[in-house]
């Protein structure tokens, strides 16, 4: 099969990290299903200049502009703690509204909803902070019960007075984080589960059955 993502995401940051982390986990997800399938690099998503409207708005504009180029559509909104509240107001206004385009074939749609925030996800694995010479960064028991998951991630490179970080350090985690850490994370999971249905949905929409 062929699997192609396209991304739309809250910010800059948003947009360094998941493509990264997207470019290792789908191909993971896919090889397990699907031996032999070939996985594009992640679409980024933005919507075009002077786009008109809300969220949902932008999602359309977004998928509107570069519509051949994926099936596979990826919402991400940080949750604030409230995943179905961000999902039902954030996520799946722009998902009707993608419906109500004329694609010629479906899109389908996944949400990534952190509890609090996607730096979260960057506070599970203490052998990336070794990169930045903090051999022990007080990392937080339950990343995703911290209200202030981006103020912690400062902290710990403050206390380990990180100051030039070289490229982007939200890319760097994206792309080396172990996914094994993260898997302690229920946001994780969730999208994880998330992603395999997409995946099969892909599948089937080109005619490939699994067992």
């Amino acid at each position: 099969m062929y699997l192609a993502p396209g991304l739309f995401a809250e910010g800059s940051s948003d947009y360094e990290f998941l493509p990264a982390l997207l470019d290792r986990l789908l191909p993971a997800l896919t090889a397990d299903l699907f031996p032999g399938s070939d996985v594009s690099s992640t679409l980024i998503l933005r919507a075009p200049l002077g786009t008109m409207g809300g969220r949902a708005e932008k999602i359309a504009a977004a998928v509107r502009d570069k519509i051949e180029q994926f099936q596979l559509l990826i919402v991400h909104s940080d949750a604030k703690n409230h995943p179905e509240v961000a999902r039902k107001q954030d996520v799946e206004p722009g998902f009707a509204a993608v419906a109500q385009i004329d694609t010629g074939w479906p899109i389908i749609p996944i949400a990534c909803l952190p509890v609090w925030e996607i730096e979260a996800w960057m506070l599970t694995d203490p052998a990336m902070f070794r990169q930045y010479g903090i051999k022990s960064p007080s990392l937080p028991k339950h990343p995703e019960r911290d209200n202030d998951p981006k103020a912690t991630l400062n902290r710990i490179l403050k206390e380990g007075r990180v100051r030039n970080r070289g490229e982007s350090m939200y890319a760097l985690f994206g792309r080396n984080v172990d996914l094994g850490t993260l898997e302690a994370l229920p946001a994780f999971r969730a999208f994880k589960v998330e992603l395999t249905d997409g995946i099969r949905s892909v599948a089937r929409l080109q005619g490939i059955h699994w067992a």
